[in-house]
Parts: structure tokens; C-alpha cells; sequence
């Protein structure tokens, strides 16, 4: 899941491959605009066929609380 993840994240990010982590943060580290979060949460709700609730995009920090959340709703 984490491979698929960055994937995506590389669609909205100009950065090296390597350097999205599990421990990556949206917002720190990448210094995402919550106009390409909500890009990528749908592209990610595609992708994994879920529906990530908006309220819920409070919980979300890191790469891994991304794939941790993914986990249980799935």
C-alpha cells in the first residue's frame, strides 16, 4: 500500500521518490495547499475505492496515519 501511496503523492508533489517516508508529513514536509490534499484524497478514494471522510482529514498527519486510516476503513 505504501509503494501505491507515494505514487500518488508524487502526482502532486515535485520531490525525489525517496523522499516521501511513512513518516513524511503533508503539510510540514511537503507543504501541501489543501487544494492538493483534496486532489489527492480523491484521487486516493479512487484508487482504494473508499470514501475518506472529511472530518477524518483532522486525524491525518503522516504518510502512515494515511495508510493506517486506509486499513481500517477498508
Amino acid at each position: 500500500m505504501f509503494e501505491k501511496i507515494r505514487e500518488i503523492m508524487l502526482e502532486y508533489n515535485d520531490v525525489a521518490p525517496e523522499a516521501i517516508t511513512p513518516d513524511t508529513r503533508f503539510l510540514a514536509d511537503l507543504a501541501m495547499n489543501s487544494l492538493d490534499i483534496m486532489d489527492m484524497v480523491g484521487r486516493m478514494e479512487d484508487e482504494f475505492d473508499v470514501t475518506i471522510e472529511t472530518e477524518d482529514l483532522n486525524k491525518i498527519f503522516t504518510v502512515q496515519d494515511l495508510i493506517n486510516y486506509l486499513n481500517e476503513i477498508m
